[in-house]
């Protein structure tokens, strides 16, 4: 590169010209020939907010990484699992990702970190996706691709010995109009033990039983998408999934039946539950212009589910016996069109509407009672708009529900509202506080809508109620976001209110408990926390997320909760080193109170890259104690006591290869 410099010279006229008149030259002094300079920022410091959340960027490090699992480590919010290819949030939401704002992409494993422009976490939805219950969205934004490219990956992991292990393929292959995903997985769960022991009491008898557990499984996956851009205003996506589960359950031990005479028995179990999903979907989006587009999506979604089995006790003289078999169909389709425009204030402006139809059927076919049936038809329209004013950025989005359900011998029909408010004010370019609301409503299950007893239990009941309606949930939330120097504070309280809440309750009738479930009151819950990261130089990540839960239950006292995890990564040369734990110490419901003696999750992870696509990983889960829980249910004159350990996911290392090609 050649550059020309000059110099500034002054020449002044004759003394006796007194009005000292400047004349300025310019004179070429010297060419200098430099060599080509490149000037980069480093913008893994940088964090722009919007209304609904924050938008990230990588460091060079980071996109060199070869690993895009490795390089979101960087994201101070985001919790990015190497080994098991999945990232969640730090305060452990799952969220919905989009690539380029779009929903049906190929994930995160075939991204190249080199090609990311920026990751947006989105902390208040639009109502757009609401209705699908998503609380959070993990937004990538990549550059437009230009040549053709080819992504090939496979990974083996292993428990030592043997216990739970996958074998998994990725594929995808395309150009910039172009592009053909694949994927296919097979996971197995082998000979997973955990130690049961249970205490009943209610008016009449107590029944105290202990024994063990036995787990096996199997999952096939497998899933094709085809993505193409057939003009420069039209792209369209085709997408099929399937997914087929098989898992075995057998139980043994023996208990203590005293109702007047105590009575002593052995008890054993059985369960095959078999499922398997099928999904296909059609999605295409226009331009009609620069800021107009339109997107519809056609889905359809088929899955089925067998489960049978049996429970036995043998008393000195007498014997129980339950067997039971229960088929269950579901079909449900959805047609989704949504229209968005950018205007040139700044403002966007986005209104669709989504139309959806479900069909179950439950059959109880061991002791032949009629089919349960449930169809609903669902209609929703919503609309939102955002923007920005210097340094205020507002979002308001709103739509209204209309559903039509029969469950059984029971029709019902409502009109729900879901609403989604945020805004965002940046002191500086290191502080900012957001406040956010939404309205949203909570549809029961089938199963909750189910009549029909689903226990094995000699002493329980478990039905659903056909009669159930959708709770409401207002929740407020107020944060603040500072961040410099490597260091990111988020510090955060939230409030949220239920009303017509779907619970558990339970009543006796001739010493047998009968569990359903009922809309009764309000539920409030505050939760005040927060997360802080550290960015070690160019090595790694350190943070801590920490929260205090107060559930309050109409009429009844104040029930506590803590829940903390840690984390830490670092990257040195070929190496890797992983450490993450996660604990909480109680939750609740309305009649019960569920106790961790450990910690939920608990990992150290070390890997070595042989070469930038190849590497071995080595990790040991549950490292801490053996994994236990236990709970107290009380609801009038029943009491259940239990308490289990997982005995067979303790202390057990695995292993894990995986080769990447691009």
């Amino acid at each position: 590169m050649s550059y020309v410099c000059f110099s500034w010279g002054i020449m002044r006229r004759s003394k006796e010209n007194r009005d000292v008149r400047k004349d300025f030259l310019l004179t070429p002094e010297k060419t200098v020939v430099l060599d080509e300079v490149m000037v980069t920022g480093n913008r893994n410091d940088q964090v722009n907010r919007t209304a609904t959340g924050e938008i990230f960027y990588l460091s060079e490090k980071a996109k060199n990484m070869k690993d895009p699992f490795r390089a979101l480590q960087e994201i101070p919010r985001l919790y990015s699992d190497v080994a098991n290819r999945k990232v969640q949030l730090e305060d452990g939401a799952q969220p919905l990702i989009l690539i380029n704002g779009n929903r049906y992409n190929s994930g995160i494993a075939t991204l190249d970190p080199r090609e990311i422009e920026s990751v947006e976490i989105i902390d208040v939805v639009k109502a757009r996706y609401l209705k699908d219950g998503y609380q959070k969205i993990l937004n990538i934004k990549l550059k437009k691709k230009t040549q053709p490219f080819i992504f090939l990956e496979g990974a083996t992991r292993h428990d030592v010995p043997f216990r739970k292990g996958l074998g998994v393929g990725y594929f995808e292959v395309g150009n910039s109009r172009y592009a053909l995903y694949g994927r296919a997985s097979v996971d197995y769960l082998y000979d997973d033990r955990s130690e049961q022991e249970q205490r009943q009491l209610n008016t009449g008898y107590s029944k105290w039983t202990k024994g063990e557990e036995r787990l096996d499984g199997t999952s096939y996956l497998g899933e094709l998408q085809f993505r193409w851009m057939c003009t420069d205003k039209d792209y369209i996506v085709a997408h099929m999934y399937g997914n087929k589960k098989i898992n075995k359950k057998k139980g043994w031990g023996d208990g203590l039946l005293t109702d007047g005479i105590p009575q002593e028995f052995d008890y054993s179990s059985f369960n095959k539950d078999q499922s398997y999903i099928f999904t296909a979907s059609l999605f295409h989006k226009h331009t009609f212009a620069k800021n107009h587009i339109l997107e519809t999506t056609l889905a359809f979604n088929k899955n089925h589910n067998e489960n049978d089995g049996n429970r036995s006790e043998s008393y000195l003289d007498w014997s129980y016996l339950n067997t039971y078999l229960y088929k269950n169909a579901r079909n449900s389709g959805r047609f989704d069109v949504d229209y968005n425009v950018d205007f040139a204030n700044g403002g966007s402006l986005n209104v669709g509407n989504q139309t959806r139809f479900t069909s179950d059927r439950i059959r109880q076919v061991s002791i032949g009672m009629p089919t349960f049936r449930h169809e609903k038809w669902e209609e929703y329209l919503y609309a939102d708009y955002s923007q920005s004013i210097k340094r205020f950025s507002y979002m308001l989005s709103a739509g209204l529900e209309g559903i039509w359900l029969k469950a059984g011998e029971a029709s019902n029909h409502y009109f729900k509202p879901r609403i989604s408010l945020s805004g965002n004010y940046d002191f500086s370019d290191h502080l900012s506080t957001r406040l956010g609301y939404t309205l949203t409503n909570t549809a029961p299950t089938e199963s909750e809508l189910n009549p029909y007893n689903m226990s094995t239990d000699s002493l329980v009941k478990t039905q659903g109620n056909p009669y159930l309606l959708p709770s409401q949930n207002h929740k407020l939330n107020l944060s603040l976001t500072f961040n410099t120097k490597g260091f990111y504070l988020t510090p955060s309280v939230s409030y949220r209110i239920s009303t017509d809440l779907v619970e558990s309750y339970g009543f006796s009738e001739e010493d047998i408990y009968i569990s359903s479930y009922r809309n009764s009151g309000k539920y409030k819950n505050l939760r005040i926390g927060g997360s802080l990261s550290y960015r070690i130089g160019n090595l790694g990540r350190i943070g801590v997320n920490a929260y205090h839960v107060v559930d309050y239950y109409e009429n009844e006292d104040p029930r506590k909760g803590f829940s903390t995890s840690l984390y830490f990564n670092a990257n040195y040369k070929k190496w890797y080193l992983g450490a993450d734990i996660l604990y909480n110490n109680y939750t609740y419901t309305p009649i019960s109170r569920v106790k961790y003696h450990s910690p939920s999750f608990s990992m150290v992870q070390v890997s070595y890259n042989f070469t930038d696509y190849f590497y071995i990983s080595v990790a040991m889960e549950n490292c801490l104690v053996t994994y236990r829980t236990s709970m107290e249910l009380r609801s009038g004159s029943y009491e259940n006591y239990s308490d289990q350990r997982k005995i067979s996911a303790s202390f057990r290392p695995w292993i894990l290869l995986r080769y990447t090609f691009r």
